[in-house]
């Protein structure tokens, strides 16, 4: 137990009772030139400190992300490096650079950045997620936390008797192993999300399963709290008054304020802008407002801010505001604060007698070897690999500002000593430091998408349905596609089985997803995903398609950016997909030109992993902003550019098909090399191919073959720049394994846009041009026998089907076609 002395200091406190007597005045210096010691006013001292800290933590962050240390555990080094254990045993440097006038301001400051943090990850939660749980979330969020907390008891009370004194007569054990055995929804999120996870298969399970685990101790929590107000009021009256106290706080919440934001946000909000910043600053003040109140009542500050975000809608535009004005600033400049006020209490003098702590860093082991067995059982109880299931455990053990929060609670309420605070956050490190880099060496869900089947337009049959994969991130994107599918026109003996996928950003959500469509209950409001999904519908109803000639199936994803290759990868994957349709990243009204880099970046991602061929769709033809397609269909004359290769094979087959099934007129441009020589090196492959594409055509009097000769990459560039102004839409190959072709011999030096090859950079680039472009990028297939292919560094095969890498157990976790 702590032994205080007659004035009340503990020695052995986190944070021992001082007398720090300074004058309130002292705010702003005057300057040194008249006097004044700077750092004794509070102002500059503030600033003095939060300097240091941001200094320390950039300079941290830049030296060890490189070896995969965590933001969270790199903000703890930085304060252990500050505090007792290293430069503050300096006595000197303490009173000079963190006194303890200066330590209240900072505590207090990044108290206020934590309780907004609550309160933006809880307004950005997807509830959804508890109302039809998937199964494998809901057990393996059980397993892990059960087990664990059984454990942990069950040892606890076993070996009570050989616990430390101080340990046996507090709740400290209990709370440890309640704390440990749960999974933190923020920690876990924020946590995938810095490793790039939060949309894979794993990611998803890890996430709901923290979510349902998370609510579920909130719950308790509340119900814990209650049971001790009620235990401490002096009258009956009085418990019944902190009840009704807080019943009219979570009626205020839900029957106040969640309909206001509401309001605000469906009446006072243009479609796709962020909540006004009257509003915003509103929100902030009643967040302030709602840990105050709890805190109040007796129920902890960090409740009202979870419940308030919880209450709230998440989403647009509610949640896409926090994460842009908020997190920005107060969850990534003042929450470190509150992580490295953590580390600078933490003192490894501490730790010099290891009788004292050794059984309270036994039971923190156990609930980490618990949560890891629980989440094993029964991640492999729902048919995953015993990897996968491993590494599931991993990410449910992380360790982040929510668990430090509850062991600065302990501090401050004195049923921690400075001796379990220092394990208690030496012991987080560890483990987040261990769990960390394991998970990304054992799992890359990129390294799994690989279709071991060949999947490209050439080798596909003639009459056999064609699976496509479209995905569209705007409206404006509409248009074009359903030009192409006209011009493709399904019909019964060649039917198109077509998947359309809608990808938004995951900046208002924490929860990312992949899932088919679903038609909105409210038939009053659309969002952009309905809005598209009806332009497809009303082209399927109105364009009189014989029956069985079209089938659309529409997705939508919602997940970040630097992981969107994965969802699109997956379901093409899934659906057997031959062809996946992304949009060109830059658009022009005729008058303006925009551009989205993140677009740019999901399509080169998407190229080098994709398991089946790929296509870039560069619409000039029409003005932007349209979302139907006009009433015939722009794309009459096509044309394509062969100079050989599988990427022009798989080019020329689509533009093949076009012909052949529609009254479109074709083009087909071979560029060849005026050199003799040239004739004994052309790819056999090549003339095979072409002989076959000119027998299919001989009595089509729409297709034209022409053949053009040219000395180098120059005779190539003014033969397509003189020609394709002929045509509607222009099919060529990106060619990225003939780049060092004589045919384009020094055009790519000029490429700004390389996804699109030479050809495709080069058309999309060439001024008043309204001719549409597509790129196609054929799918690399590697058997056995074809080791010389060259792949992208993690697509591999085994030409047996197309299935992830591994054991395949993973096929359920994709959307169910």
């Amino acid at each position: 137990m702590s032994l205080k002395n007659s004035s009340g200091y503990d020695p052995a406190a986190v944070k021992p009772f001082t007398e720090a007597c300074y004058d309130n005045n002292l705010v702003n210096s005057q300057g040194i030139f008249l006097g004044d010691i700077p750092i004794r006013f509070a102002l500059p001292l503030l600033l003095l400190e939060l300097s240091i800290i941001f200094i320390f933590c950039s300079i941290a962050d830049f030296l060890l992300k490189r070896i995969g240390v965590p933001r969270v555990v790199t903000q703890l080094l930085v304060g252990i490096v500050l505090g007792p254990s290293v430069l503050g045993q300096s006595r000197q440097f303490r009173i000079l650079m963190f006194p303890e006038r200066g330590m209240y301001l900072l505590e207090n400051i990044s108290l206020i950045a934590l309780i907004l943090f609550l309160f933006s990850i809880s307004a950005r939660t997807d509830l959804g997620l508890l109302r039809r749980p998937a199964r494998s979330a809901v057990a393996v969020g059980f397993a892990s936390s059960v087990l664990p907390l059984a454990l942990a008891l069950i040892l606890f009370y076993t070996m009570r008797n050989s616990f430390p004194v101080d340990l046996q007569h507090t709740t400290l054990v209990a709370e440890l192993a309640v704390r440990l055995s749960l999974s933190s929804f923020p920690v876990v999120t924020d946590a995938l999300g810095e490793l790039n996870l939060l949309s894979s298969d794993l990611g998803r399970i890890a996430v709901s399963a923290s979510l349902v685990s998370d609510v579920c101790s909130w719950v308790m929590k509340v119900l814990f709290f209650a049971g001790i107000l009620f235990a401490r009021a002096n009258s009956p009256a009085a418990a019944l008054e902190i009840v009704a106290l807080f019943v009219a706080f979570v009626i205020v919440l839900f029957v106040v304020l969640r309909p206001t934001v509401i309001w605000i946000s469906q009446k006072k909000t243009p479609p796709g802008e962020l909540i006004g910043e009257g509003y915003f600053v509103g929100l902030m003040i009643i967040a302030l407002l709602s840990a105050l109140t709890t805190e109040v009542l007796g129920f902890k500050y960090m409740l009202g801010p979870v419940m308030l975000g919880l209450a709230l809608p998440g989403g647009m535009p509610l949640g896409r505001t926090l994460t842009e004005h908020l997190d920005s600033f107060f969850t990534s400049i003042f929450l470190p604060v509150y992580v490295v006020l953590a580390g600078y209490r933490t003192d490894f003098k501490e730790l010099n007698r290891a009788s004292r702590w050794t059984l309270l860093e036994l039971i923190t082991f156990v609930c980490f070897v618990g949560k890891l067995i629980g989440s094993l059982a029964a991640g492999v109880f729902y048919k995953l690999s015993v990897r996968d299931a491993f590494c599931l455990g991993l990410m449910l053990n992380i360790k982040g500002v929510i668990e430090i929060s509850f062991i600065n609670n302990w501090g401050d309420s004195q049923k921690a000593t400075a001796q379990h605070f220092s394990v208690l956050i030496l012991s987080m490190m560890i483990i987040t430091t261990v769990t960390t880099p394991l998970i990304k060496y054992l799992y890359n869900p990129s390294a799994r998408i690989v279709a071991t089947k060949r999947r490209t337009i050439e080798h596909a049959k003639r009459n056999s349905a064609f699976r496509m994969l479209v995905c569209l991130h705007t409206e404006e994107h509409v248009a074009p596609v359903l030009d192409l599918l006209e011009a493709i026109s399904p019909s019964p003996t060649s039917p198109i089985t077509l998947n359309v996928l809608h990808l938004s950003d995951l900046s208002g959500d924490t929860s990312s997803f992949l899932r088919m469509y679903r038609r909105p209950r409210d038939r009053g409001t659309f969002n952009a995903a309905d809005r598209i999904v009806n332009a497809f519908r009303y082209f399927e109803q109105n364009k009189n398609y014989e029956l069985g000639s079209l089938s659309i199936q529409p997705f939508v994803s919602s997940c970040p950016y630097n992981t969107m290759h994965n969802d699109i990868c997956s379901l093409a994957l899934r659906c057997k997909s031959r062809l996946i349709v992304l949009p060109f990243h830059k658009q022009s009204d005729g008058a303006r030109e925009t551009s989205k880099q993140s677009f740019q970046m999901v399509n080169r991602m998407v190229m080098d992993i994709a398991p089946c061929s790929v296509a870039i769709l560069v619409d000039r033809s029409i003005p932007a902003g349209s979302t139907y397609a006009h009433p015939t269909s722009l794309f009459q004359h096509i044309g394509v550019y062969f100079l050989g290769g599988p990427d022009d094979r798989d080019a020329l087959s689509i533009g093949s098909r076009m012909s052949l099934i529609r009254n479109t007129h074709l083009t087909v441009v071979r560029i060849l090399l005026s050199s003799e020589e040239d004739i004994n090196k052309r790819d056999p492959q090549d003339e095979r191919f072409m002989a076959g594409i000119k027998k299919q055509h001989a009595s089509n009097e729409r297709a034209v073959f022409e053949d053009k000769f040219v000395d180098d990459g120059e005779g190539t560039s003014a033969i397509v720049s003189s020609t394709s102004e002929k045509y509607d839409l222009v099919i060529v190959g990106r060619r990225k394994r003939q780049e060092q072709s004589p045919l384009t011999s020094g055009l790519a030096e000029w490429s700004e846009c390389t996804e699109l090859g030479v050809l495709g950079d080069m058309l999309a680039t060439l001024d008043g041009e309204q001719v549409s472009i597509m790129v196609v990028q054929q799918h690399v297939w590697l058997s056995h026998d074809e080791t010389a292919v060259e792949v992208p560094e993690n697509v591999a095969g085994d030409g047996t089907d197309a299935r992830t890498i591994g054991d395949g157990s993973n096929d359920h976790l994709l959307p169910r076609i």
